[in-house]
C-alpha cells in the first residue's frame, strides 16, 4: 500500500474528490485546510525565518526567543507584538514554520534576558561571544525581513 500527499486548489478539489470516488481501490485517509501566507509582512516574516534556518543563524531553540523580543520592542514596524510566546508560535505555525521549539524553551530565555536591544543582558551565561551572536540573530533577522519587504516593494513598484 502507497499513501501520497497532494496540494489541491479549492476549485479544483470537489472534482477532483469525484475522481477519487471513481477509483473503488483508493480511500481519502484524511483532508484538511493549509492557511495561505496572504499579507506581504506574512511573506517577509516566512523568508526572514527560513534564510535564518538556511544559513543555520538558528544554533538552538531559545534563538527565536530574540526575534519575538525585537519585535516585542518594536524594532519591526509592521507587528505590535506578541502576547506570549505560544502566541508567538502559533503565528508562525500558522504562516508555515514547523519544526519549531517549545513555548517554555522560549519563555525561560525570555526571562533571562534584561535590557532593551541591543543592550541585552543575559542571567543564563557571560560569554561574550554568545552574547554577540544573540544580538546578531536580531540583526541578520532584521536584515532579511528587510530585504523581503524590499524585494516585494520592487516587485509592486514595477508592475
Amino acid at each position: 500500500m502507497k499513501q501520497i500527499v497532494l496540494e489541491i486548489e479549492d476549485s479544483a478539489f470537489e472534482s477532483f474528490m469525484g475522481m477519487i470516488a471513481l477509483c473503488p481501490s483508493v480511500k481519502v485517509v484524511g483532508e484538511s485546510s493549509v492557511a495561505e501566507v496572504t499579507s506581504q509582512r506574512d511573506q517577509c516574516m516566512l523568508y526572514a525565518i527560513q534564510t535564518l534556518r538556511a544559513n543555520h543563524v538558528f544554533r538552538f531553540g531559545y534563538d527565536y526567543t530574540w526575534v519575538m523580543m525585537a519585535i516585542n520592542e518594536g524594532l519591526v514596524d509592521d507587528y505590535d507584538g506578541f502576547r506570549s510566546p505560544q502566541a508567538f508560535l502559533d503565528y508562525l505555525y500558522e504562516i508555515g514554520i514547523e519544526g519549531l521549539p517549545t513555548r517554555f524553551t522560549l519563555f525561560r530565555a525570555y526571562s533571562k534576558t534584561l535590557d532593551s536591544y541591543p543592550n541585552w543582558t543575559f542571567l543564563d551565561m557571560d560569554d561574550a561571544s554568545e552574547s554577540l551572536r544573540r544580538i546578531n540573530v536580531v540583526k541578520q533577522f532584521l536584515s532579511a525581513f528587510g530585504k523581503a519587504k524590499r524585494a516585494d516593494c520592487n516587485k509592486s513598484c514595477n508592475k
